[in-house]
């Protein structure tokens, strides 16, 4: 079962909410629609990175540049650069949540790797964040519940 018709459903709902404003919704960082505001860009704080193999690369280039990938990575994770890194389960590969300001920083960070460096290895840069929609999926609270509190 696919869950793009509720997504979509859930961004079409976005607008409709603007009128609602729970204690949640207060704290959380509003998206440009429901400020009424015109879309910005807004600098990433974390970046999923998926590595894909490139053309050329074969196990025995990889294998020869592992020990050296695994420092570099290790060395990023201890300077905060990389929050989480995970091995994929679909194919062998990695997948890195990286910590930055920009998406530039990602793209200097996993250029800097053995393995992107030599070529065998390229990483497609995804930017993530709050789930901002989260807020308009809880109902608002009752002035009567608050002051129970």
């Amino acid at each position: 079962m696919t869950r793009w018709p509720l997504l979509l459903l859930l961004t079409l709902a976005l607008p409709l909410q603007a009128e609602t404003t729970t204690p949640l919704a207060a704290a959380a960082p509003q998206a440009p629609a429901l400020q009424g505001a015109a879309p910005h860009t807004v600098a990433p704080r974390q970046i999923l990175a998926m590595d894909r193999i490139l053309p050329g690369a074969t196990e025995d280039k990889i294998k020869a540049l592992l020990s050296d990938e695994a420092r570099a990575v290790v060395n990023l994770y201890l300077a905060g650069k990389i929050r989480q890194w995970y091995f994929r389960q679909d194919r062998p590969g990695a997948v890195l949540i990286l910590e930055t300001d920009s998406m530039e920083e990602a793209e200097k960070l996993v250029g800097s790797l053995p393995l992107t460096r030599s070529g065998l290895l390229a990483y497609d840069l995804i930017p993530i964040g709050p789930y901002i929609p989260l807020a308009t999926m809880i109902p608002p609270e009752s002035p009567q519940k608050r002051k129970k509190r």
